[in-house]
């Protein structure tokens, strides 16, 4: 059984304060639910999309079985003729079938040892390092042996069933001249079968297309997101001193020799600290009380919330952010000074809409006395946790004040993360940097030593697995099912050689051929694109929660999709279509 511990109302998780002091009690059968929580419904979307993969390619291969039969029909009739059983003969085709998935799994079970192991190299190299054996196991062998053989019974058995159902006379009186009347029929219906099919590959396609549009501007959308500071030529590490005894004044004293002699670097432009780094996933929310703030309708008269974050001089500076009123915190901000703080305009907004913010006072904490801090400025608006969520009302207080008094709502003065600021590559001044810290302390280790785009970039990579797995699978699918329009339409204009031979024996153009031929792969393509277009439109509203900056039926996504859908398969209707068109009517009238 496992036991997770919920923090207490004054210092609340980064992610989903709570308000109560809590235990749950999960089932320790299972582990941590961190990564299941994280991972289920991606996981569950991409399963999703495979198997609306595998549907499109079931369906090629239907249509080539149907196409198959069609030319087979002389064949079966014979073996019936000369005794073979119809179950026989359903046992042999549904045999070849079942070779063809059998073989399809074998090849996919290989692909799938590498490519398992490349996606969990990817997926690790996120903000959060994950460890995961996804090698497949007897469990994952035996399911892909068994959808194998679902899926070549299952799309094997209609064109066996088809196949065997020959009416002997027509079919053993067939001739080289013309096909018999009873076979014609038969071959229109499973060319009626294979458009609805290409009808659904289509549909199917689309729907991909659309889902794949939306993760990649999704993933467009936060990397242009403003974040409020300048990311580039932002070099983060961080140090904890504390395990190696320093603590309180001497490990404030340290990191200000740390910072001088950083700064003092070629290359370096400014060097500043801060307890949380911007966008690196941490923070914490502490509730506030502001002297003179009224609650609001609903607000409970304990204070208001915000996230807090301790930074040291020119923070501000150093991370790029406008200082809309007031001052910035410098060095004069130590432990003998006047207790102040930062605020950012949402906190400005929200809370102290009334007058000049400047000069306000607030506290921590429950004892209504507890407003020492006076606001010294105010900062533009930045992300904090992420770039996917809205700025939050945000405090900064100078770490040289958080050494153990009152103002330490962090607890004493710890761990710290520097951002420097230099003039070309950031990472080109790390090692620089490294002789610095260890010239100070041989014991002092670097960690997170990364550019603040890199930390950016990590904390993005679900967003970017999303965008390049369904972008791959978006592409696959469309080329599956272009194989499939071209398929039928070559099967349906080589059925139809006579008809355009007398067509074109009666003065028909080659132009006039071959736009009957696209009017008629028009006209399913615009069926299985509507259709498509319905599907998305409901299905999309699934994935709404993993999108960002536009809505799940957002219109240039799914025109686009559709347009990039009937340009991909128009040019795979044009080759059997021009081929018709170039028939010869003397051949074409003598075809059958």
């Amino acid at each position: 059984m496992l036991l997770q511990h919920g923090m207490g109302p004054d210092l609340t998780p980064a992610i989903k304060p709570e308000t109560i002091p809590h235990l749950d009690i999960l089932a320790g059968s299972k582990g941590l639910n961190d990564l299941r929580g994280q991972f289920s419904k991606p996981l569950f979307i991409l399963m999703t999309v495979v198997g609306l993969v595998l549907l499109i390619a079931c369906a090629n291969v239907a249509n080539l079985l149907l196409a198959r039969a069609t030319t087979r029909h002389r064949e079966i009739a014979v073996r019936l003729a000369i005794g073979a059983g119809r179950r026989r003969l359903i046992r042999q085709l549904l045999t070849e079938s079942m070779l063809l998935a059998a073989l399809g799994g074998a090849f996919g079970l290989l692909f799938a040892f590498w490519v398992t192991h490349a996606l969990m190299v990817f997926i690790s190299s996120g903000r959060d390092p994950i460890s995961l054996s996804v090698t497949p196991d007897p469990r994952v062998l035996g399911f892909t042996a068994a959808v194998s053989v679902l899926t070549g019974i299952l799309f094997g058995l209609s064109p066996a069933l088809r196949t065997t159902r020959v009416d002997l006379t027509p079919a053993l009186k067939e001739s080289g001249v013309r096909l018999p009347g009873a076979v014609q029929a038969r071959r229109g219906m499973l060319l009626g079968l294979g458009k609805t099919l290409v009808i659904i590959q289509v549909a199917l396609s689309l729907l991909l297309l659309v889902g794949a549009g939306l993760f990649i501007r999704t993933l467009t959308n936060l990397q242009n997101v403003n974040a409020g500071f300048n990311q580039h030529n932002l070099l983060l590490f961080g140090i904890d001193p504390t395990q190696d005894g320093y603590r309180q004044q001497r490990l404030a004293n340290f990191y200000q020799e740390l910072v001088r002699g950083i700064a003092a670097l070629p290359g370096v432009r400014s060097v500043s600290a801060s307890h949380n780094t911007l966008v690196g996933g941490g923070g914490n929310m502490i509730r506030t009380r502001i002297l003179g703030y009224t609650p609001k309708a609903g607000e409970k008269d304990d204070g208001v919330r915000a996230w807090v974050n301790t930074v040291g001089p020119h923070f501000f500076e150093t991370m790029g952010m406008r200082l809309a009123l007031g001052r910035s915190l410098g060095e004069g901000d130590t432990e003998a000074a006047p207790e102040v703080a930062v605020i950012n305009q949402t906190f400005a907004r929200q809370y102290l809409r009334e007058g000049n913010p400047i000069g306000r006072r607030f506290g921590f904490g429950d004892a209504k006395s507890s407003t020492d801090i006076e606001i010294v400025g105010v900062v533009g608006d930045a992300k904090f946790h992420d770039l996917r969520q809205e700025t939050p009302p945000t405090i900064f207080l100078p770490f040289l004040q958080d050494v153990g008094g009152p103002i330490a709502v962090l607890g004493a003065l710890g761990a710290m993360h520097f951002e420097v600021r230099t003039a070309g590559d950031p990472l080109a001044i790390a090692p620089a940097v490294r002789r610095v810290a260890q010239s100070m302390d041989p014991n002092i280790a670097l960690y997170d030593l990364r550019s603040q785009t890199e930390q950016i970039d990590q904390t993005l990579f679900q967003e970017r697995l999303f965008a390049r797995l369904t972008g791959f699978f978006g592409i696959l699918a469309p080329l599956l099912g272009c194989i499939g329009v071209y398929g039928i339409m070559a099967f349906a204009t080589t059925g139809r050689t006579r008809e355009i031979g007398i067509r074109m024996a009666l003065g028909a153009s080659r132009g006039e051929i071959l736009g009957m031929v696209l009017r008629e792969t028009f006209l399913l393509l615009a069926i299985g694109i509507t259709t498509g277009i319905l599907v998305a439109l409901l299905a999309s509203r699934l994935i709404s929660t993993l999108l960002y900056g536009l809505k799940p039926t957002d219109p240039l996504t799914v025109a686009g999709a559709a347009l990039l859908m009937l340009a991909a398969a128009a040019v795979a209707a044009y080759v059997p279509a021009r081929r018709a068109a170039k028939v010869d009517p003397m051949v074409a009238l003598r075809y059958e």
